[in-house]
């Protein structure tokens, strides 16, 4: 995987009204349209390529970035060398908050698992950003406590489930997140996603997650194209896990 800085840019670009843009990211909801202008006056956008790993794991917590187009993976490099992925971001998601709070390094690794643009705020513009605008504090609360929620269940689905409802479980999270919905049924992850990437996700080996999947699509239960994942049945992948 490639690591690249990524292409600059100093203000969020058309197509789109840069304004009605910044509108669309949860995080800025609250503020007004002279604000808004203010705030494009400081912000920086990124282009990063399909692969590109966008900040490593150790690396200085200098930037606050929020996503505006594609989507990211988190990771976590394990003390024994192993890959952990920890969640899955989209578009006016973001990340790098904790590394700002805490002037600690960066607790995770974020690539793009598509062509990828972000906007960035440095560290002393974040800050002053909080202290202009206290609101926007809730945004960040609900996200770092969304995040919270997920990671302790993930760990304890290792704990509680084995590793079928976990895979399930992962499935129908990551169609509530990402997912495009083609009936009440039937939704399709458009991200591609490796089986090594969802064993990653589950805390399961590549060769029993490739076993589940196949079993589930044997039950019609799914269908896999380019690594795009459809859950054919939804309702009944549910069931798996009560």
């Amino acid at each position: 995987m490639s690591r690249a800085e990524g292409r600059t840019r100093r203000s969020v670009e058309p197509p789109e009204d840069p304004v009605r843009l910044l509108r669309k990211v949860p995080l800025f909801e609250s503020l007004d349209s002279e604000d808004l202008q203010a705030l494009l006056q400081i912000i920086r956008t990124r282009d990063y390529p399909r692969g590109t790993v966008l900040v490593s794991q150790g690396d200085p917590g200098d930037e606050f970035v929020i996503l505006l187009e594609g989507s990211v993976k988190v990771e976590l490099l394990t003390p024994e060398g192993k890959e952990l992925t920890l969640t899955m971001l989209n578009a006016f998601q973001f990340f790098g908050e904790l590394a700002l709070f805490d002037d600690m390094p960066r607790s995770a690794t974020v690539s793009a698992l598509e062509d990828t643009r972000v906007m960035v705020l440095g560290k002393q513009d974040f800050h002053r950003m909080l202290q202009e605008h206290p609101r926007m504090f809730f945004p960040i609360l609900r996200q770092l406590t969304r995040r919270l929620r997920t990671l302790t269940e993930d760990v304890a689905s290792l704990a509680y489930l084995d590793a079928y409802s976990r895979v399930a479980r992962k499935l129908l999270l990551l169609a509530d997140q990402l997912g495009v919905s083609n009936s009440p049924d039937q939704v399709l992850i458009p991200h591609p996603l490796t089986h090594q990437e969802l064993a990653n996700l589950v805390g399961a080996t590549r060769e029993t997650v490739t076993k589940i999947l196949n079993e589930m699509k044997d039950k019609g239960l799914l269908s896999i194209d380019q690594h795009r994942i459809t859950l054919l049945r939804k309702a009944e992948l549910m069931r798996a896990l009560m």
